[in-house]
C-alpha cells in the first residue's frame, strides 16, 4: 500500500516514478506466473481454464467465472452449473437446480457456451416437460419416457413428463406425434446427462433413476486451445481486449528495447532518489512553515472533500471489474446505431441489441446525469453485479465512456408485468401462473435481502420493473434506486424520497411511521400482488396539481375489498384452487402493506406464507393511518406510475 501521507513533493515524485518505469517489461512472464497451475474453489481442487475466480482474472473465459461458496458454480442466464469433477482428461458438470431435485421452480431452458467446453461424445440430452395441459397414458411414451409427479402441482389437469433421449434421435420416431403435442406444455427443459445413466433410466423408468441421472451430471471434453497451450509449457488465459483465448509463455531474457528501458528506468530512479533527498533537506529547514495551513489551503481542502462526498457512500468501483466493459462504439454496433426502441423510463431509453455470439440483449442508455453524479448508474451496475438469481435480470456488461453510460442486460421477450397483465395472453392464464409470478418475485426479494453477501434494498418494486421470460418466469429489474448495506444493518438513511407513487412505503416519505429499512420493499411487494389479484383499482385524481386529492392506497384497498368478492372471500370458506390462491395472495398482500414496518413480515416469511397453507394465515388488522396523502412530487427520485416503463 502506497503511503500518500508523505510530503506532497515526495508524493508527486513517487507517483511520477511509478508511471515512468516501464511496467510492461515483465508483463508476459508475470501473466504466466499469475495463470500457471491450478486453483481451489468450493469443494473442488485442481481447477484451471476456462474456469476462474476474481483472484485469477485474465486466466479464464468470461462465461465461466466461478462462485466459490460451498460448491464451485458458475451462472448462465441466472441458472447455476456446478463443477462436479475436473481432471486431465474430462470435466463433469451438473445443473445445480436439478441436483437432488426433480421439480425446481421455473427451470429455464439454457445451455452454456459449447464452443469453449464441448459436450463429450457419451453425453446426451434429457428433456423434461412441465405444466402440460394434456393427459395421456404414460405407457405410450415407454420405454423412452414417463410421467413425472411434482409435489407443487396444485391445479387439476396439469401433468409433467420426461423423455430420455435426444429429441432428434431416430429411436423416438414411434412417439414423434406425442413429442409434437408435448411442445405445447408451458415449459420444456433440455439438460445434458450421461448416456450410460440415460440407458439405465430407459431400462427402468423410475424417479430414483431420473434423479440419479440428473444428480450425477454430464461429461465435457477439455478446451483444445488450452491443451495445446499446456503442451507447449504455456499458461491458459483470456485477452479481454481482443476477446480471444491467450497463451501466456515465459520469455527468456529481454529484448534490446526492454534492456534499454530497464537501464533508463534504473538511471531515472537514481535521479529521483537524489531529488527526494534534497527535498527532504529543504523540508527540514522549512518545517514550521510547511506544517501550517493557510486559510486558503483549508478552503481548498474542504472543497475537495465536498466534491468527493457523493462518491464516498457509493460501492467501490472494484465491484465492477468482473463485468465485461464495452466501449460506446461497441454499444452502437450491438444496437445497430440504436435502431429499435423497446422501452423508455425515467433514467433513459432501452434498445434491442444483438451480441456477437447471437444472444439478444437489452441496452439501457442512461440520460446524462446532472444532479446525482451518476448515482443511478453506479447503483444499478454495482448492485446487480453482486446478484445471481433465476428471478433477477442478468447483467451482462456496461459502458462508461465520458458522459456516455449504458447497461447491457439479457433480453426478455414478454416485457414487463404491467403490460403482460393487460394483454390478451394473460387473460388465458390460470391463477396458478399468477401465483408463480408472485412467488418468483418474493424469492427474488428474499435473495436480495437475505441471500446476498451485501444486503440490497430495491426501493422501486412495481409491475413495470418485473419482467417475464418466455416461460412467464418473473425477473426483477431496474436497480437505479437501490441501496446497499451490510447484511446486519436494518436501518437506512435516505436524503431523498425514492420510489413510485402508490408503491412507496409510508416510512420513506414520513418519519411518523418509523425508520426506512428492507421492510420498505415488503410494502411495495404487497402493493404489487394486490394489483395482480385485482384488489387495486386506483381512483381518478381530479386535480393532478394537488396531492391532497389522492387518498392513501391502503385505505381505499380495504374499502374495495369490503365491497367486492375478495372481501367476502377472506371471511368465508374457499371452493376451488382459484379461490385458495386468490385468498392467499390477498392476505399476504394485506400483511405486507401494514403502515408500520414492524408489523410487516420479512421477505423470507412472505415466501413461507405463500408456500404454506392458506388456513394458517390470519386476516391482518385494518391499518390506522397517520396521513392520507401521497408525498409531494418535487423530488427527482419519485416517479409517477404513468411514466413509460423500461422494458428489458
Amino acid at each position: 500500500m502506497v503511503n500518500l501521507s508523505l510530503h506532497p513533493k515526495k508524493t508527486i515524485c513517487f507517483i511520477w516514478m511509478l508511471f515512468v518505469i516501464p511496467s510492461c517489461v515483465f508483463s508476459s512472464n508475470e501473466l504466466h506466473k499469475h495463470c500457471n497451475g491450478t486453483f481451489t474453489c468450493g469443494d473442488q481442487r485442481d481447477l484451471y481454464y476456462p474456469f476462474w475466480n476474481p483472484d485469477r482474472e485474465g486466466c479464464g473465459h468470461p462465461d465461466f467465472r466461478l462462485e466459490c461458496g460451498q460448491f464451485a458454480e458458475f451462472s448462465v442466464s441466472s441458472v447455476k452449473f456446478r463443477v462436479l469433477e475436473m481432471n486431465s482428461s474430462i470435466i463433469k458438470l451438473g445443473r445445480s437446480d436439478f441436483i437432488n431435485e426433480l421439480c425446481p421452480n421455473y427451470p429455464p431452458n439454457v445451455l452454456f457456451n459449447q464452443s469453449v467446453l464441448p459436450l463429450a461424445p457419451n453425453t446426451e440430452m434429457l428433456t423434461l416437460y412441465f405444466d402440460c395441459k394434456l393427459d395421456f397414458t404414460p405407457s405410450l411414451l415407454s420405454p423412452f419416457g414417463a410421467k413425472l409427479e411434482c409435489p407443487d402441482d396444485v391445479t387439476d389437469g396439469i401433468t409433467n413428463y420426461y423423455v430420455t433421449r435426444n429429441l432428434s434421435s431416430t429411436q423416438l420416431q414411434r412417439i414423434r406425434g406425442l413429442l409434437d403435442d408435448l411442445k405445447e406444455c408451458d415449459r420444456n427443459v433440455s439438460i445434458p446427462a450421461s448416456g450410460s445413466a440415460l440407458t439405465s433410466l430407459q431400462q427402468s423408468l423410475s424417479e430414483d433413476n431420473l434423479k440419479k441421472a440428473l444428480t450425477d451430471g454430464f461429461d465435457l471434453g477439455l478446451n483444445q486451445e488450452c491443451l495445446s497451450c499446456l503442451n507447449s509449457r504455456g499458461a491458459c488465459g483470456y485477452d479481454l481486449t481482443s476477446d480471444t483465448f491467450a497463451c501466456y509463455k515465459i520469455k527468456n531474457g529481454f529484448s534490446t528495447v526492454a534492456k534499454a528501458g530497464i537501464g533508463a528506468a534504473c538511471g531515472f530512479l537514481v535521479v529521483i532518489l537524489i531529488i527526494v533527498g534534497l527535498l527532504y533537506l529543504i523540508r527540514r529547514r522549512k518545517k514550521t512553515q510547511e506544517d501550517q495551513y493557510t486559510s486558503k489551503d483549508l478552503q481548498t481542502t474542504s472543497l475537495f472533500q465536498q466534491n468527493l462526498k457523493p462518491f464516498i457512500s457509493q460501492p467501490k468501483l472494484e465491484a465492477l471489474i468482473p463485468l465485461k466493459q464495452y466501449s460506446y462504439t461497441q454499444v452502437k454496433r450491438i444496437t445497430k446505431s440504436f435502431a429499435e426502441v423497446v422501452g423508455r423510463g425515467g433514467f433513459g431509453t432501452v434498445y434491442r441489441g444483438t451480441l456477437c455470439d447471437g444472444r439478444m440483449v437489452a441496452v439501457k442508455v442512461l440520460k446524462e446525469s446532472k444532479g446525482n453524479n451518476g448515482e443511478d448508474f453506479i447503483n444499478e451496475v454495482a448492485s446487480m453485479s453482486q446478484t445471481s438469481h433465476v428471478n433477477i435480470v442478468t447483467l451482462l456488461g456496461f459502458c462508461s465512456e465520458g458522459s456516455q453510460r449504458a447497461i447491457i442486460y439479457e433480453f426478455l421477450e414478454n416485457g414487463s408485468l404491467d403490460k403482460f397483465l393487460s394483454s390478451k395472453i394473460s387473460a388465458n392464464l390460470d391463477w396458478t401462473a399468477l401465483y408463480r409470478i408472485a412467488l418468483g418475485v418474493s424469492r427474488a426479494l428474499e435473495y436480495l435481502h437475505h441471500g446476498c453477501r451485501t444486503r440490497i434494498v430495491h426501493f422501486d418494486i412495481k409491475p413495470q420493473n418485473v419482467l417475464l421470460d418466455d416461460n412467464i418466469c418473473p425477473k426483477v429489474s431496474d436497480f437505479g434506486l437501490a441501496k446497499l448495506c451490510e447484511r446486519k444493518e436494518s436501518i437506512l438513511s435516505l436524503l431523498d424520497t425514492r420510489g413510485t407513487i402508490g408503491y412507496i412505503a409510508p416510512e420513506v416519505f414520513s418519519s411518523v411511521y418509523g425508520r426506512v429499512s428492507h421492510k420498505s420493499d415488503v410494502y411495495s411487494y404487497g402493493m404489487l400482488i394486490l394489483e395482480m389479484v385485482g384488489a387495486r383499482n386506483k381512483p381518478a385524481i381530479e386535480d393532478t396539481a394537488s396531492s391532497t386529492s389522492s387518498m392513501y392506497f391502503p385505505e381505499w384497498i380495504y374499502k374495495d375489498l369490503d365491497k367486492g368478492d375478495n372481501g367476502r372471500l377472506i371471511e368465508n370458506g374457499i371452493s376451488c384452487a382459484k379461490d385458495e390462491i386468490t385468498k392467499k395472495m390477498t392476505l399476504v398482500g394485506l400483511w405486507c402493506i401494514q403502515p408500520w414496518p414492524s408489523d410487516r413480515p420479512s421477505m423470507n416469511r412472505v415466501v413461507e406464507m405463500l408456500e404454506g397453507s392458506v388456513d394458517a394465515l390470519e386476516v391482518p388488522p385494518r391499518p390506522v393511518l397517520q396521513c392520507s396523502v401521497v408525498p409531494h412530487l418535487e423530488s427527482s427520485w419519485i416517479s409517477e406510475e404513468s411514466s413509460i416503463p423500461s422494458d428489458i
